[in-house]
């Protein structure tokens, strides 16, 4: 292939190699419709296919999100209800989804199957450019929003899928503090509307407006489409031209975003809700923004990440020390937002008060201006610069989607694909400019200069949720007041109509146009994840091959096996500690700085693992997991054995600031992420491992650390006495990469092993839990003790009622965001609801899962679709660092290749009438967990908490 070749209507306009990603670039231009293609060429497992759009929004409906979840609901070739819904369940992709970013639709694809790459290719393309939308309304009504009214009487509730994510994503501040401070920056840009709906504006959105925006945006003129990894190019170009760009003639299609211009000084005050037993004080939060150039500016922007890092990153940076050292605020940041054609940064003060904004503002300033005067510590520089090249030249999986939002970060805006995926040049140059003044005044333009500044003060509201109710409650009143009766009957009507089709099935005609794979198709024997295991004196390693080259990863495992409950409640919080403190030898400031400069990342977790089938029994591990460059090997171990065994934890008051901004996140975490601690609550009653995962990272975990911090002196006690734990006795050690064993072991103190290898433990929590969160959506969650089934069945089960049952009842008919049936890795069961309408009508679905089965499974369906999706989703793309923590976890397990091999033989063989008899056990229904609104938790005899 060379320059001007002609590809079925394609012509190459441009190879370029591509180093960074070990690839080749080849750019084409489709000769009917100007389509834009690039293809990354290279020797990867994985193939991936997508097409986005330039798609700026208007005002606040959210149309293209809706476009996106609509597109995905049916189309020419594929007229199913939901092609989206039946790749899932029958395809072995490794990515699958799409996304709405502030000015751009994207529609990735992804497998390592050259089958299944090629079917997921084609419906998407059938999506995108033939859907279904035209002539049936009803997938806007369901994917975005409609009155639900189906009489007179009935009072009138909005609903839809859209609406409720985005009431879900409003309810989270850190959402709420982007959109609203891009409200500010951006007056005459797109940017200043949320591109993903704002729940007071959707309904403004008509059905009319929202085919006029498919029929303008989704067009082959201006589309974007990308391929990556070792395609068949000439069936894919042959593809995309005979099937679909060759119906459309080029066009213009004006999608221009216009340049913001600098905004004059300018303060927005906004709100957001909190729970109604919940203090205001230290509450608010203060945005700092400002507009940090165009996306042709990408030295700028790398160099403004690494000022956020380097004067942010940790609590003794300088600019962040400075701030929390006036006791007014609880925690800073300094970010950059980019993917868009002016990225812009801001400083974030959290949990302040507005009284305080001034002071804050003032030690900005001063703070900046002396940073600016004296010059930025070059080694701090440095560092940030280093993580933030080795983030980049890690990456992470799927790869081939990462570099498609690189490259989209300047090709949407007319620039070179290759511009933010060849960034080692801008590296190199940035290191030359450390030192020379330029670091400094990018940081003065930023944070000095009045001029293009925006700021959000973002204040607490016990109120703001109800009042957001009572306005939406009151806007459908009066919608409804104002109808004539026969306006009533026509909403009535299309909510009859909508539920007929809802309630419809799929002929099997239309499921007969879906592609589908053979089972023959999958492979029999599953991903291999190599360990080798030697013993080094007592301590066992664990080895695993590297295939990044030049990066090694280490896992050091200390057993907590013979721990209290308040230990393992200390252990938990001491992950929040390591590395922010100082050591016996080093400030804790330096200790940030190493860490920065020589590790590419550093986690510390309670990791808990149990046997199979032994749930009585598990032990946990206090687990640091990191990667750096091996070349680092030396400095970077010196550096893990010092901050395990040397840090100091005798400075009270660092240590509740520390575990104060933890308790902050770790709130906020719960209102975003409900679902997740909804199932973790209701499984704690199963196993010992879920119980102590529960109290190590769990509500529980939340709870007790709120409390401690009221008096953290035993905490820190507790904390210090754990030092006993690091120690080569409690040590199994994982490796990925040429380092020595004896490296990682012989720096540690000896120690005493624990008492015994496993633990037994429970957690007394009551049976019907209500946790009330500030949102306008809630989360419900439902655990099933009887995991007796055979462990190949339950997979296919579980697959087939999260797509074939939950799906259908829960978000299609139901209205949440998202639902599902899950097996923990150690074999517990639950269902869960995500941003849910109507969590108690879910909870009641969940009851009649076996029902559901039975009537099913009596027609004998074809289960096909379902064993492979559930084999695919065991087989997930995964980065060095996954596999080898992956591979860790089978070892703990006692889970071997021949076990895993065993699974997925049986799982190729299961039946309907398995599916069938496993489901009976689902009839035995365990703990419930609802978060949310306050209403959502009536009626449901509930024992009811509140998040404060």
């Amino acid at each position: 292939m060379k320059v001007n070749d002609k590809i079925h209507g394609f012509t190459v306009t441009r190879i370029a190699p591509a180093p960074n990603s070990g690839s080749e670039l080849i750019e084409m231009r489709h000769d009917k419709t100007d389509a834009r293609l690039v293809w990354l060429k290279n020797d990867g497992e994985n193939k991936l296919f997508s097409v986005a759009f330039r798609t700026p929004p208007t005002d606040d409906t959210g149309i293209f999100h809706i476009l996106e979840h609509s597109v995905l609901g049916g189309s020419e070739k594929y007229p199913v209800k939901e092609p989206f819904l039946e790749l899932m369940k029958g395809t072995m992709n490794t990515f699958l989804n799409a996304m709405t970013y502030p000015d751009k639709t994207v529609f990735p694809v992804s497998s390592r199957n050259d089958t299944d790459f090629m079917n997921l290719t084609r419906v998407y393309l059938d999506a995108v450019f033939a859907p279904a939308i035209y002539y049936n309304p009803n997938i806007f009504y369901q994917e975005g929003w409609h009155i639900e009214m189906r009489s007179s009487s009935d009072t009138p509730v909005y609903k839809g899928v859209v609406f409720n994510e985005m009431k879900g994503a409003m309810s989270s501040v850190y959402s709420r503090m982007e959109s609203e401070i891009m409200n500010v920056l951006f007056p005459q840009s797109c940017y200043r509307f949320e591109s993903g709906g704002l729940p007071e504006a959707i309904p403004d959105l008509t059905y009319e407006q929202f085919i006029e925006g498919h029929k303008k945006y989704y067009h082959p003129s201006n589309s974007y489409i990308y391929l990556d990894g070792p395609v068949d190019i000439d069936s894919v170009l042959e593809l995309i031209d005979s099937e679909y760009l060759c119906r459309f003639e080029s066009r213009r299609v004006d999608t221009e975003i216009p340049v913001q211009s600098p905004v004059s000084p300018t303060v927005k005050t906004s709100y957001y809700a909190i729970s109604p037993d919940e203090d205001e004080k230290e509450h608010t939060y203060l945005v700092i923004g400002k507009i940090l150039g165009s996306w042709k500016e990408r030295e700028r922007m790398i160099a403004a990440s690494v000022l956020g890092e380097a004067l942010t990153g940790s609590n003794d940076a300088p600019l962040k020390r400075a701030l929390l050292d006036t006791g007014l605020c609880l925690d800073v940041s300094l970010e950059v937002s980019d993917g868009i054609s002016q990225p812009f940064g801001c400083l974030c003060i959290n949990n302040t008060d507005p009284e305080n904004c001034d002071k804050l503002r003032e030690t900005v300033r001063s703070a900046v201006s002396r940073l600016c005067e004296k010059g930025i510590d070059r080694e701090l520089l440095t560092a940030a610069l280093n993580r933030l090249e080795f983030r980049f030249r890690a990456g992470g999986e799927p790869r081939g989607l990462t570099r498609n939002i690189n490259a989209l970060s300047a090709w949407l805006y007319g620039g070179d694909p290759l511009y933010y995926l060849e960034l080692g040049e801008v590296y190199d140059s940035l290191r030359e400019k450390i030192g020379s003044g330029y670091f400094e005044e990018l940081l003065g333009q930023w944070l000095l200069e009045e001029e293009g500044r925006g700021e959000l003060c973002l204040l607490p509201s016990r109120t703001y949720g109800d009042e957001q109710k009572a306005a939406e409650a009151k806007r459908l009143a009066d919608i409804v007041d104002s109808l004539a009766c026969e306006e009533k009957e026509v909403i009535a009507e299309q909510n009859k109509k909508l539920d007929e089709w809802q309630h419809s099935a799929d002929t099997p005609e239309q499921l007969a146009t879906m592609p589908h794979l053979a089972l023959s198709e999958v492979g029999e024997e599953p991903l291999s994840f190599e360990t080798e295991v030697t013993n080094t004196g007592k301590v066992t390693a664990l080895r695993h091959p590297a295939s990044d080259k030049g990066i090694a990863a280490v896992s050091l495992y200390f057993s907590l096996a013979d721990c209290s409950e308040n230990e393992l409640s200390a252990a938990a919080a001491m992950t929040e500690l390591l590395g922010e403190l100082p050591t016996a030898k080093s400030s804790a400031a330096e200790i940030q700085r190493r860490i920065t400069g020589l590790l590419g990342s550093i986690s510390y977790n309670i990791d808990v693992y149990s046997k199979k089938g032994e749930t009585g029994s598990c032990c946990p591990y206090f687990a640091v997991n990191a990667r750096f460059l091996e070349k680092n090997t030396s400095e970077a171990l010196e550096l893990i054995h010092e901050i395990l065994t040397e840090t100091r934890f005798d400075d009270a008051d660092t240590i509740r600031e520390l575990l104060m901004q933890t308790d902050e996140n770790f709130k906020q975490s719960i209102i975003a992420n409900g679902h997740t601690y909804s199932m973790s609550r209701v499984r704690a009653s199963l196993s010992a491992e879920s119980a102590v995962n529960e109290l190590v990272s769990g509500y529980e975990a939340y709870k007790r650390l709120h409390s401690a911090l009221k008096a953290p002196e035993k905490l820190i006690e507790t904390i210090i006495s754990l030092g006993r734990v690091i120690c080569s006795a409690r040590l199994t050690v994982s490796i990925t990469g040429d380092i020595s064993a004896d490296s990682l072991i012989s720096a540690l103190p000896e120690g005493t092993a624990p008492q015994k290898e496993r633990m037994s433990f429970t957690l007394e929590l009551p049976e019907k839990q209500g946790v009330i969160i500030p949102s306008g959506v809630s989360y419900s969650a439902m655990a099933f003790p009887d995991s007796s089934a055979d462990d190949a069945v339950r997979n296919v089960l579980f697959k087939a009622l999260s797509l074939e049952y939950l799906w259908n009842e829960v978000r299609v008919k139901g209205g949440a965001y998202g639902t599902g049936a899950h097996i923990s890795p150690s074999g517990e069961q639950a269902f869960f609801s995500y941003r849910d309408p109507s969590p108690a009508a879910s909870l009641d679905i969940y009851r009649r899962a076996a029902d559901f089965t039975a009537d099913y499974c009596g027609g004998s369906p074809d289960i096909t679709q379902y064993i492979i999706s559930s084999i695919a989703k065991e087989e997930p793309l995964m980065s060095d660092g996954n596999k080898s923590k992956k591979a860790d976890g089978l070892w703990f397990r006692g889970i071997t290749f021949d076990d895993r091999a065993d699974i997925k033989k049986r799982m190729l063989k299961v039946t309907a009438a398995q599916l069938a008899e496993a489901a009976e056990k689902l009839r035995s229904c365990g703990n419930i967990c609802v978060m949310g609104t306050e209403e959502a938790m009536e009626g449901l005899g509930l024992s009811v908490d509140s998040l404060s």
